[in-house]
This record gives C-alpha cells, sequence and structure tokens, in this order.
C-alpha cells in the first residue's frame, strides 16, 4: 500500500505544512523528507529561530520552504479569503489576528 503512495508521490511531487516549524520533532520530520525527492517541507515560522533551532538540534533543512506569517507578502488577500470563508463571523482585524497564530497560518496556507 505504501510503495503506491510513494510512487504517487514521486511522480507528483507535494509539500507538507509544518506549523511548528522550531520544534525539534518537525526538524527531525524535515529533514528526513528532505533525503527523500517527492515530498516538500514547508515550516511555518521566523526563518532565523527555525535555522538557529535546527543547527542546535544537528538537522540539516536546506531545502526547506520557510515561511513567516509576519512577513508574507500575499497575506492581505489570505485575510479576504478567509472572511469570506467565514461568511462574515469574523472581521478583516479578527482574521488578521488569528492568522499570525501558525495554526491558522499554516491552515490557511494549505
Amino acid at each position: 500500500m505504501f510503495e503506491f503512495l510513494i510512487k504517487k508521490l514521486k511522480a507528483h511531487p507535494r509539500k507538507i505544512v509544518f506549523t511548528e516549524g522550531t520544534d525539534p520533532r518537525i526538524l527531525e520530520a524535515s529533514a528526513r523528507l528532505l533525503s527523500g525527492t517527492f515530498l516538500t517541507p514547508v515550516l511555518v515560522g521566523n526563518a532565523e529561530e527555525i535555522a538557529k533551532a535546527a543547527e542546535e538540534a544537528g538537522f540539516n533543512i536546506r531545502g526547506a520552504e520557510i515561511v513567516d506569517p509576519a512577513n508574507f507578502p500575499d497575506m492581505d488577500k489570505m485575510i479576504a479569503l478567509m472572511v469570506e470563508l467565514r461568511k462574515g463571523k469574523m472581521t478583516d482585524e479578527q482574521c488578521r489576528k488569528a492568522l499570525s497564530q501558525a495554526n491558522y497560518f499554516g491552515t490557511m496556507l494549505v
């Protein structure tokens, strides 16, 4: 069963979003994924903090995509989409505040 999934992923590489970019378990998983060629880890958080945590834990995460919600270029588009999806239950400001949290941001990034 896993062989079928791996074959499919190798034919069509995908990305996987991790919202806890500095967590040693996430960094280890990312390093392992990077040794393959079919899943690219996307780590959410501050790039410098993630790089420092990876170095301290001894994991090579070169090649991982790092996305920082604090300076995400399409944040306004993401906020507008979230307001639309929430159907008026959240204001722009409430969505902006929610998207500053990694879990909300990661969900919307997917």
